[in-house]
């Protein structure tokens, strides 16, 4: 990812395995934690958020739904609600 001027800060509180898996990937790849995480968050926005029109908010929430299928989230009672 190229340096870019970066005026804005996102801080997240991570337990310490999700730290330690986020540091193996981002070594693994050669990015630093930042960097890994930025586009790791960015890429899964994309997946989510499409142009205007482009999709349904059915098919956006969808999206999103399957995006989460494979994290502890899967099994929060409020997302379950949705999919039905």
């Amino acid at each position: 990812m190229a340096q870019q001027l970066r005026s804005r800060r996102f801080e997240a509180r991570l337990d310490a395995t999700t730290d330690n898996l986020i540091a193996k990937a981002a070594d693994a790849l050669g990015e630093s934690r930042s960097a890994f995480v930025m586009r790791a968050a960015k890429e899964a926005a994309e997946r989510v958020v499409v142009p205007e029109g482009k999709v349904s908010r059915q098919e956006a929430l969808a999206i999103l739904l399957e995006g989460l299928d494979d994290t502890e989230l899967a099994q929060c009672p409020l997302l379950n609600g949705l999919r039905r």
